[in-house]
């Protein structure tokens, strides 16, 4: 194995790894932001139930002073403390999770690319738009893609989408070799 497939492996490990930790985090926090509001409901069921049972039998003498208002601020801050950890946990679950965004980029990505071949058909600079392609490396981003989920299939022994996703790859690694890729090549 090469230094470079060495480095990759690597990465590709630790990217795993990664992955698998941040989805162990997003679900505790989902559980976190779940169970919260239900939590600090019983808390403050049992605290209003137990203040009003010392003020009809008194058992704690320091509850015998907490007034009214007091309860109602307590069990507000509560709910509100409730609130803030659940928004807290759920954004930040959501910002970290891995499986949150799965394809959503692509959406977008296939909409400005729609939205360019509709402006070359418009009359846009289609050299500018050819270079655009060949400098940003997108078809050769594709192929990676692509080849990327046919290892995925592969090792789930899926060969049928394994077998289309290699094709796939192969003919958009053909359609940039013609437009302009120079694979194995250095400048």
């Amino acid at each position: 194995m090469t230094e470079t497939q060495q480095a990759a492996t690597a990465t590709a490990r630790a990217d795993g790894r990664d992955i698998k930790a941040r989805r162990v985090v997003t679900l505790g926090l989902r559980m976190t932001g779940g169970t919260v509001g239900g939590a600090a409901a019983w808390i403050g069921v049992v605290g209003v139930a137990v203040w009003i049972a010392n003020d009809v039998t008194p058992f704690a003498p320091a509850l015998s002073r907490v007034t009214e208002w007091a309860v109602i601020a307590l069990v507000l801050a509560l709910w509100g403390a409730a609130v803030l950890i659940e928004n807290v946990a759920n954004t930040a679950a959501d910002w970290i999770d891995p499986d949150a965004r799965d394809g959503d980029d692509l959406w977008e990505i296939a909409s400005t690319i729609q939205r360019l071949a509709h402006d070359v058909r418009l009359g846009a600079d289609y050299d500018d738009v050819r270079i655009s392609v060949q400098c940003s490396r997108v078809l050769p981003a594709v192929e990676q893609l692509l080849g990327a989920l046919g290892d995925m299939y592969d090792e789930d022994n899926e060969q049928d989408e394994a077998s289309a996703a290699y094709n796939a790859a192969l003919s958009v690694r053909e359609a940039a070799r013609l437009f302009g890729e120079k694979y194995g090549q250095t400048a």
